[in-house]
């Protein structure tokens, strides 16, 4: 009787995605879908492996919960002897009460922030040009709502809707005018300490447009 060879991945796990040799970076991110959805996008437009980048949302809405996510995350990573070399917490101002304990804890972590004043929208809205006028609450609409009002105001993005797919695609060849005015916003904001209205996602989007290039 022949005795069956054994089959050489016999008892090894399967493996996941093999890791590259650049940074490992989690983003948690305070949107349900948007957020979430355009750094996806993003990841897939770059190649940028799953191995080294995670995308993830909070457990919550609110910009301590995000924190608090990215900490527990980054607590498990070294617990399992692995780390992330850089950790966003991506979140905006909006009507957040725990806007402000949020970003105090970030400050005294090694956690990153990618904030927006006042939403994710307006780094959106930078794609088609500069402005600096500030959103504010009117009536019923929040400030974000107004955010949107005008992102949908823009050229092409009547149809914008929160989870909205296909936008980091759609807006790539504004890309580059969309970091200048964004980091013009924030000279801005050091000028005159206004954030309303601001972003720090160009930082993110930067680093993560760069993570291959050799150092």
């Amino acid at each position: 009787m022949s005795v069956r060879q054994p089959r050489q991945a016999a008892g090894l796990k399967r493996r996941g995605p093999q890791r590259e040799p650049y940074d490992r970076v989690l983003i948690v991110c305070e949107g349900e879908k948007t957020e979430p959805i355009y750094f996806s996008e993003l990841q897939d437009h770059y190649k940028l492996s799953n191995a080294n980048i995670a995308v993830t949302r909070a457990s919550g809405t609110d910009p301590l919960s995000i924190v608090h996510t990215a900490q527990k995350l980054q607590a498990k990573e070294k617990k399992d002897g692995e780390h992330y070399d850089r950790i966003y917490c991506v979140f905006d101002r909006d009507r957040h009460h725990n806007f402000q304990a949020a970003c105090d804890k970030i400050d005294r972590s090694a956690l990153r922030a990618a904030r927006s004043w006042p939403c994710f929208e307006y780094w959106l809205l930078l794609h088609f040009g500069y402005t600096r006028s500030p959103f504010t609450e009117s009536g019923n609409n929040s400030a974000c709502d107004n955010c949107i009002k005008a992102l949908k105001q823009a050229d092409s993005m009547d149809d914008y809707q929160k989870g909205t797919t296909g936008l980091f695609g759609r807006l790539l060849d504004r890309l580059d005018t969309a970091k200048q005015n964004a980091r013009r916003a924030r000279q801005d904001v050091q000028a005159t300490g206004e954030d309303n209205p601001s972003t720090e996602v160009h930082d993110l989007v930067h680093y993560l447009q760069h993570l291959k290039d050799p150092a």
